[in-house]
């Protein structure tokens, strides 16, 4: 075959493969901007989503701290916080389905100590109004360290770890 020929080949395959790629880009790039876009929404939908939901953990973590006061603190208030938040049982359920796994087993480690501090001032007259118990307390200090390692979890999660 004749060298001007294979040249002339080579640039008409060349041109039809630029305009191949040309054409592929002007039909697939809208689409995947599309669906970027879409996959960015849903990302920032799920992240409004859980910061949403680790202020209503946080609010309950401001009860547990009142109950905590009230046990532990000669002047607190015998009625507590008692704020309006969510029960304990659908925070665990939204963060269940939710939360990043350490904001989880923060949350389950502060559920099991405050459920556990909970039977006993429910169940032991030690911790009843007049019978303080002191910060130094196993029980408490469980809870105290739980909320801690909460908070810092959802800091972590929400990207403001050097929050105090």
């Amino acid at each position: 075959m004749d060298p001007t020929v294979q040249v002339a080949l080579y640039g008409v395959a060349g041109t039809t493969l630029a305009a191949l790629a040309g054409v592929a880009g002007a039909v697939f790039g809208p689409l995947l901007a599309a669906r970027q876009s879409a996959e960015l929404a849903r990302n920032s939908q799920l992240t409004d989503l859980r910061n949403a939901l680790y202020l209503k953990a946080l609010a309950y973590v401001e009860d547990v701290e009142a109950r905590l006061d009230r046990i532990s603190e000669p002047m607190a208030d015998e009625q507590g916080f008692a704020s309006a938040v969510a029960s304990r049982g659908e925070i665990t359920a939204e963060l269940r389905l939710l939360a990043e796994s350490d904001v989880l087993a923060a949350w389950m480690k502060l559920v099991e100590a405050d459920v556990s501090l909970a039977y006993r001032e429910n169940h032991d007259h030690t911790l009843r109004v007049g019978n303080l118990v002191g910060g130094d307390e196993p029980m408490v200090k469980d809870v105290v360290r739980a909320v801690a390692d909460l908070r810092q979890a959802v800091r972590r999660a929400v990207g403001s770890d050097s929050a105090t």
